[in-house]
């Protein structure tokens, strides 16, 4: 027997106007009972959807056209580094051909150093190729899956480059972490490349501005939400003047002569694509002066507020790495 409350939920259905276009409609059903109860017959009411569905396609195709921008931005910011990073080798190329052409002018000229040239210009050719892999592979590594890991193994991947770094100019690490360490939903790869940014730019900040026994850089995480969690990076630096911080995310601004201006822009871009912020406070480091970077990340799942921080300090100037 057919149960006659599914009736009452509707279907959508097709109808054909008199000019022969199809249009959607929505039909609802309810029983008729007659004065004992029995089921006697149907009563339908039939409502044309066709605004509604028109509405969820533009909507639709808004999403779309958004998504389309913002791969395109991607495209772009990708496309930047691209021609940067191949600036160099295709410079070397050029460089060693001419070198070669004059070579062969010389009759006196030994054939070895001619093949020096060239190999030269091999060597240059086959780095562009790994320079133009590695950003593809940047690029896909955006369109997987993400991962869950744990926040202290993205800090704890990162720790040997930023000590390295550290040991250089003096500086003292801490790292202020929640045991156990929450989960976040992350490309490991890219999320560790925001860090090693953010960690690098507070140890320049820091480098020949701040006297050496106050040098202190700290990465803390803390878990803000049960569904986000908070990774913030504070140096003790001079911080950064109004007019410098309107400009910080604007791509190809720097204040260092040899920067790109693309690394807090990246950095903001790979953040946004994971569902967080990236944003900076140079009061909320008023213990100590300097300034403040932290972004989010999201939680695989609904996770409770951790514990207490516990600090770990490296107060032990790391060794360099033997040759």
């Amino acid at each position: 027997m057919t149960d006659l409350a599914t009736q009452r939920q509707g279907f959508e259905t097709l109808f054909i106007r008199k000019s022969g276009e199809r249009f959607p409609v929505m039909i609802y059903e309810a029983p008729l009972l007659d004065r004992v109860g029995h089921h006697a017959g149907w009563m339908s009411a039939a409502l044309d959807v066709s605004e509604q569905r028109r509405m969820e396609e533009r909507s639709r195709q808004q999403q779309e056209r958004l998504a389309a921008a913002a791969r395109l931005a991607s495209v772009g910011e990708m496309a930047t580094l691209l021609s940067h990073e191949l600036n160099q080798p295709l410079a070397a190329i050029a460089s060693y051909a001419t070198g070669s052409l004059n070579l062969l002018d010389d009759p006196d000229m030994p054939p070895s150093m001619i093949k020096q040239a060239l190999e030269r210009i091999a060597e240059q050719a086959e780095r562009a190729g790994r320079v133009i892999k590695s950003v593809h592979g940047l690029v896909r590594r955006r369109e997987q899956a993400k991962e869950p890991i744990t926040a202290d193994l993205l800090i704890e991947s990162v720790m040997p480059l930023v000590r390295l770094q550290a040991r250089k100019t003096g500086t003292r690490l801490e790292v202020q972490c929640p045991k156990p360490a929450p989960r976040v939903l992350a490309d490991r790869t890219m999320v560790e490349q925001v860090l090693l940014n953010l960690t690098r730019n507070g140890l320049q900040a820091m480098d020949g501005k701040v006297d050496v026994t106050e040098r202190v850089l700290l990465l803390r995480v803390t878990q803000t939400h049960e569904r986000w969690v908070r990774f913030a990076v504070i140096d003790r630096g001079p911080g950064i003047a109004p007019e410098v911080a309107a400009k910080l995310f604007t791509p190809f601004f720097t204040t260092r002569e040899e920067g790109m201006g693309l690394g807090l822009s990246l950095c903001r871009t790979v953040i946004e694509q994971h569902g967080g912020a990236l944003d900076f406070d140079t009061a909320a480091a008023a213990d100590g002066g300097g300034c403040e970077f932290r972004f989010t990340l999201p939680v695989p799942e609904p996770q409770r507020p951790s514990p207490a921080l516990a600090t770990a300090t490296d107060s032990q100037p790391p060794e360099e790495p033997r040759s």
